[in-house]
């Protein structure tokens, strides 16, 4: 019992240590995050948290990094299978749940023992999340829900009556490139469901009604595109209507809902409203504008009549800064890049793993400093802290510099080529921008 209670301070202590290092880690990782809706979170009621899940682990990163409690995750069981990789989820507060495809049928009555701890922890007025989809996958659409968020949810009021009520949080998640360094991730929590009125007569729980309900929350607070031959249409789309915006780079956390309405409304325009004509033809300009980009090496932000140039561009000093900062985090981008590159197939992972082997050289690069201040000198410490804002300002250097290297190759393209892209892209524009201000 001892060895259990000094486990649990253990891991208790590892996880407020490691949090704001994540906060800063996501910082550095995002352009921008969105996370609206914080003030639908109930207030000493329990409640657990139901998300739909795009990637592997980015969206508890963030939902763990900017909530008070700490959170207890639903995670795979059969990743709990090494000691190393147990031990890590454990600090993380992961939960285990066994499912046959991965761990076996055998392994499925370890589940009697992990829906108990959820009943417990929730008891508590512990915080524990889950994704009720039941696996991971990048798409924005949201697949058929499980039981398992239901049955969690009225066992915990079955197994402890002395509870009130239990809520559901829903909370809606989507990115505009899951896969990239440097990407946007928008989160809503919305408003909480109470279990209690899903007891059907107040005694035979509903567990249907309530993942129906469930869902078509879930669906109001994503970005969704109905159909995969409609993918390349939409989030084309989506990124043209994001480059419309302005965001400065050091401003990386936004508390409103402005992104994800702008956005809904551009991918509703395209699921429900343009007839399935301007759909084909608009198609078929933005594959004609996509292969323009390819074939003069251009991304879409940078296909402008007028770009700024940054001062920063014009001084030595910040090429040196900036250049200082890149080769000291190139460990850390390489390792991660590696790992990706060797050990990860399923797209899902890929970005999550980046992050994850990014941050564990993070941690490793703090460690280090901290042994050689101890035996160098105290000086290590403010000159390791420099080194890492010159890494942070390279960010900030090389993003302006992209922009303007691109811009300017624009700028030398033949009139003709510059013509037929700026027409191109109007035309597109053309058919949604009324939504962009709805």
């Amino acid at each position: 019992m001892k060895v259990n209670i000094l486990n649990n301070r253990l891991n208790f202590m590892l996880y407020f240590f490691l949090k704001p290092l994540v906060q800063v880690a996501l910082k550095v990782y995002f352009r921008n995050i969105f996370l609206s809706g914080l003030k639908n979170l109930p207030h000493n009621k329990p409640y657990l948290i139901a998300m739909n899940h795009p990637t592997a682990f980015l969206e508890p990163v963030i939902m763990a990094a900017n909530i008070n409690k700490p959170i207890h995750f639903l995670g795979r069981g059969d990743h709990f299978n090494k000691p190393f990789h147990r031990f890590l989820l454990n600090q993380a507060k992961m939960i285990p749940v066994f499912r046959q495809k991965e761990s076996g049928f055998g392994s499925l009555k370890n589940n009697y023992d992990t829906f108990s701890r959820c009943y417990e922890y929730i008891s508590k007025g512990e915080l524990v999340a889950l994704f009720p989809e039941g696996r991971t996958e990048h798409e924005k659409r949201l697949r058929p829900l499980q039981r398992g968020v239901a049955r969690i949810a009225f066992g915990t009021l079955t197994h402890f009556p002395h509870l009130d009520d239990l809520y559901i949080v829903p909370v809606g998640v989507s990115y505009a490139d899951a896969m990239s360094f440097r990407t946007t991730a928008v989160l809503h929590i919305g408003e909480p469901m109470s279990v209690r009125n899903y007891f059907d007569d107040g005694i035979s729980p509903d567990h249907q009604r309530l993942l129906t309900d469930l869902a078509s929350r879930l669906n109001e607070y994503m970005v969704i595109i109905d159909k995969v031959e409609d993918e390349e249409l939409i989030e084309t789309c989506l990124t043209m209507a994001r480059n419309t915006r302005n965001y400065t780079f050091f401003k990386v956390y936004h508390f409103d809902t402005s992104l994800l309405t702008m956005e809904r409304n551009v991918a509703q325009f395209w699921n429900e409203e343009a007839s399935q004509s301007l759909k084909d033809n608009t198609k078929l300009k933005i594959r004609s504008y996509l292969d323009l980009l390819e074939k003069h090496n251009l991304s879409e932000k940078v296909i402008s009549s007028r770009i700024t140039t940054s001062w920063v561009s014009f001084f030595p000093i910040f090429h040196l800064t900036s250049f200082i900062g890149t080769i000291f985090v190139f460990p850390m981008t390489y390792f991660a890049d590696w790992v990706v590159k060797k050990k990860i197939k399923h797209l899902s992972f890929k970005s999550p793993v980046r992050f994850g082997a990014a941050f564990g050289v993070s941690l490793l690069y703090l460690i280090i400093t901290i042994i050689l201040s101890a035996y160098l000198s105290v000086l290590f410490i403010p000159t390791t802290l420099s080194l890492g804002l010159m890494a942070y300002f390279s960010l900030y250097f090389r993003e302006k510099q992209a922009i303007k290297t691109g811009h300017n190759r624009f700028l030398k393209l033949d009139e003709a080529e510059k013509h037929k892209l700026l027409a191109l892209k109007k035309d597109i524009l053309n058919t949604f921008m009324f939504k962009l201000s709805e």
